[in-house]
């Protein structure tokens, strides 16, 4: 049986549209390499000055960085501000 996550990725390139518009995944935007906002994140894993890991429903976004501040965060959003070095999907 599927998952609802996966159903809900299969309908959102059935509609052509980015599979978070429906929930189904997280995205990360990085600004100027100074601001990195998360959306459809599932909590805060590790937090430092220099590296902020992120969960997500299907893995972990790691911020790596110097002076790394989480600036925001409700229960769909999280924002990252400070010089951005690296930032990956796990």
């Amino acid at each position: 049986m599927k998952k609802l996550r996966d159903i809900a990725d299969d309908l959102a390139e059935k509609l052509e549209l980015p599979s978070e518009a429906l929930g189904a995944a997280a995205k990360l935007s990085i600004t100027g390499g100074r601001r990195a906002l998360i959306e459809n994140h599932k909590g805060i894993l590790e937090y430092g000055r220099e590296r902020i890991v992120v969960g997500t429903e299907k893995g972990r976004i790691v911020v790596s960085g110097q002076e790394l501040l989480l600036t925001a965060m409700n229960k769909s959003e999280l924002l990252i501000t400070g010089k951005i070095c690296m930032a990956e999907w796990e």
